[in-house]
């Protein structure tokens, strides 16, 4: 889908505040869903509540935050911005999926204020777009997000993003309506970050994948390139790598690393 700015604030509700989830103490992370409703994409995280101060925002169309007529990462990247600037001292930012098109984008508008940055399998496709295989990943994505008739489409596009068909017959309310937003959205296609911008500011990166699809794998080392990220492969839970077994791991040694670095004045990669 190809939309014009954004959605419009009157008919869409886009000026009323997202709901937000707050635990833990310690610096502040921002955990920036995808798809999926937010409890269900960060459960495996609530383990790390003991040494940070989580911020969870349901992005906008995604109850109990205000309704919206389609995902747009523009928009999310506005609710970001405005929630970013709102925290002392700025926050560690983490974006899982379509998630990751807004969070970049307000790391973009907000280096200063990104104490570090973490995208999971963000779908920036521009950023390997010379790649065949990533071609046809993104014609995929937006195959299924344009018609609920072709059943092709649907069939592959859940394989790559790791949902079983046979158990979308119990699902709860809030993951059905997940599922009609995924037809929905901004296209991928249509993000285009200055990620000199981030680099050029010392924020530190880290980009995580789950080896489970080549041309993610390709999205992901192009994104860690034009980065100059640290970069994380991490086999075990398909598309939902922060659900794989050491991730909490990894990406608190991250943070530490980047709140040590910025503690004596520095960045880290």
């Amino acid at each position: 889908m190809t939309l014009e700015g954004t959605f419009d604030p009157v008919g869409s509700s886009a000026t009323e505040p997202l709901a937000i989830q707050k635990s833990g103490t310690g610096p502040p992370v921002v955990l920036v869903h995808g798809g999926m409703p937010a409890p269900m994409t960060w459960a495996a995280q609530r383990d790390l509540e003991a040494n940070w101060s989580l911020i969870v925002p349901n992005r906008r169309g995604f109850s109990p935050s205000p309704a919206a007529p389609w995902q747009d990462f523009l928009a999310d990247a506005d609710d970001l911005t405005a929630l970013i600037e709102e925290i002392p001292g700025g926050v560690h930012l983490i974006g899982f999926s379509y998630g990751g098109l807004g969070a970049i984008i307000a790391a973009e508008r907000l280096p200063h204020l990104v104490r570090s940055l973490t995208l999971i399998e963000a779908p920036l496709w521009n950023a390997a777009e010379e790649d065949e295989s990533v071609r046809e990943l993104a014609e995929l994505s937006d195959r299924y997000a344009e018609s609920t008739d072709d059943a092709e489409a649907e069939k592959e596009f859940f394989a790559v993003a790791g949902v079983d068909p046979k158990m979308l017959d119990d699902v709860g309310d809030d993951v059905r309506e997940a599922l009609d937003m995924g037809r929905k959205l901004r296209s991928p296609r249509e993000a285009k970050p200055r990620f000199e911008t981030i680099t050029e500011a010392g924020v530190p990166t880290l980009v995580f994948s789950g080896d489970h699809h080549p041309a993610l794998e390709r999205v992901c080392d192009a994104i860690a390139a034009r980065l100059d990220a640290q970069r994380a492969h991490l086999p075990g839970a398909g598309h939902a790598v922060q659900h794989a077994p050491g991730f909490n791991t990894m990406l608190e040694t991250f943070l530490t690393a980047a709140e040590q670095s910025r503690s004596n004045g520095g960045a880290t990669k």
